[in-house]
């Protein structure tokens, strides 16, 4: 009898659009539909104070119509990064996947990840986006999400990705307790946690090319957060000396 596989799968959210809550349910039905008979799915949503968008009628919604749910939460916006260590570090699965709450990535990268975990033993599985979803930035986060590729090439040649920032994720316990160490809170925890997961050498590392689903949007970056993108980028290199 093949063990029981417990999966926790995590979403941050921050003032979802409308609509958001079906939309969740609906990708995450089908993400589950084609999972072993013995995987046990719990899913977090972890919203990072929102002031609109989250309603005590769309977490019952959730509530009737996911299985295993929890819903974490806290008064003031700390950034996407505070909000997932939040969350995973309440996490009890073996394997752990974070991604965002509208699925922006096909669901075939979502599969492949979790049996590259699951039957391929891998510690952590990182995406790596495809050109195709460059293409579809507005232009001032094409052009950061490229230099921050070029800036990894230079600054931190032996990390095993140089594409950092694919918002789709996963690993067990080994690389959980790698996760809980960034300490970034905004948009480069996810370069912070490749970064610390490639220094490990007791990490099975894998890899896999991402594809943005058909439909999705992206929201603009401002001058304003790309410096402090750069700060926190030197942050990183300062602490990986």
């Amino acid at each position: 009898m093949n063990r029981t596989t417990k999966l926790d799968v995590v979403h941050p959210c921050y003032n979802p659009h409308e609509g958001w809550d079906k939309e969740l349910i609906h990708y995450y039905k089908i993400f589950v539909s084609q999972l072993p008979s013995q995987v046990e799915v719990k899913l977090y949503l972890v919203d990072d104070g929102s002031i609109r968008g989250v309603t005590e009628a769309h977490l019952q919604y959730l509530r009737e119509n996911i299985p295993a749910f929890e819903y974490v939460t806290y008064s003031q916006n700390k950034g996407k990064g505070f909000a997932l260590r939040t969350a995973i570090a309440k996490t009890q699965g073996d394997l752990i996947i974070y991604t965002d709450a509208d699925y922006p990535y096909r669901m075939e990268n979502a599969w492949e990840m979790f049996r590259l975990l699951n039957d391929e033993n891998y510690d952590v599985v990182l995406g790596v986006r495809d050109d195709h979803y460059y293409s579809q930035l507005p232009f001032l986060r094409k052009i950061f999400s490229l230099s921050l590729r070029t800036m990894n090439h230079v600054f931190f040649p032996s990390m095993f990705v140089k594409d950092t920032q694919s918002g789709l994720k996963g690993f067990n316990q080994k690389g959980k307790e790698v996760f809980l160490k960034t300490h970034i809170n905004s948009f480069l925890f996810d370069m912070e946690f490749v970064v610390l997961a490639s220094r490990r050498k007791d990490l099975r590392l894998a890899k896999i090319q991402v594809h943005v689903r058909d439909g999705i949007s992206f929201s603009q970056m401002s001058w304003k957060t790309i410096k402090q993108e750069l700060l926190s980028f030197q942050n990183i290199f300062s602490r990986s000396k």
